[in-house]
């Protein structure tokens, strides 16, 4: 009964439930899209990025990817396990140092992790920050695969570019650590330059709808909660009248006891019998 009534109540009242909606598409409009009144025009809010990416390849020495006769599962797993290495922290900050960026503005991510095994990342990045770098691998490949993030395409190509010298670096300190042979040393080869550009994301018809449901929905709940605001705070402004048949309604009169020897009190004595007796 209370929906039924209160719709009734908006259909009384459609011409504010008009206006309602009219405000609620002005609001949504102006919130989510572009509004110039020289010349008259309405376009799309975008929020541009960039995106950058780098291929890299796990190879060795004596590199078997030239002799069929020879078997990349070895360095494919490697380039697995090198691609976790790397989302570890140590390649992160040599990447950010020769990018330029701020380590703790960077949002880093690894490979899906296997079943058991803890996400790859540096503890505390969140998607919000202005700067990402993911590392993944390609397939059964042995290829390590980096995909940046950043508020422009030069700073996204930067981290891209810098992501290969930095594994060099952070292998090759714990190669000369172990005394590890140049022969059977890992090599790491650029698939090709770095690549970015410019990614640009458009929300406003989604926003728009969020926007007017929130401005018209708001703009329901005071036309049908307005006038019963009024109406009780008049009621509680109102003092209110007394009940029939309770103590303050009705006039009590309390006849004081007459003191002997008091004349006023025998005569109204006198008078109230000889009525009693007449009547």
């Amino acid at each position: 009964m209370t929906l039924v009534k209160t719709l009734k109540e908006l259909w009384r009242r459609r011409i504010l439930v008009v206006a309602a909606a009219l405000i609620a598409v002005l609001v949504a409009i102006v919130v989510a899209f572009q509004v110039s009144l020289s010349p008259p025009t309405v376009a799309k809010r975008s929020s541009a990025s960039g995106a950058g990416s780098i291929g890299i390849l796990v190879d060795s020495a004596r590199s078997p990817l030239a002799d069929t006769r020879r078997d990349v599962t070895g360095l494919s797993a490697r380039a697995g396990v090198l691609a976790r290495v790397m989302a570890g922290g140590n390649v992160v900050r040599e990447i950010a140092r020769e990018a330029g960026v701020p380590l703790e503005q960077i949002a880093v991510s690894g490979p899906v992790p296997l079943p058991g095994e803890v996400a790859v990342g540096i503890a505390g990045a969140s998607a919000s920050l202005p700067y990402g770098i993911s590392f993944g691998q390609s397939g059964e490949l042995p290829v390590i695969a980096v995909e940046t993030r950043a508020p422009s395409a030069s700073e996204a190509l930067a981290l891209a570019a810098a992501a290969p010298g930095a594994i060099r670096r952070v292998v090759r300190s714990v190669q000369a650590q172990q005394g590890t042979p140049a022969a059977k040393r890992v090599q790491f080869r650029e698939l090709g330059p770095a690549q970015a550009e410019l990614v640009e994301e458009s929300s406003g018809g989604r926003l728009a709808l969020v926007v007017f449901l929130v401005v018209f929905g708001l703009g329901l709940l005071a036309i049908v909660g307005w006038p019963r605001l009024v109406a009780a705070w008049r009621n509680a402004d109102a003092e209110p009248l007394p009940a029939p048949g309770t103590e303050s309604a009705q006039t009590v009169v309390h006849l004081a006891p007459g003191r002997p020897g008091d004349p006023e009190s025998e005569g109204s004595g006198e008078k109230v019998g000889q009525r009693g007796e007449h009547g």
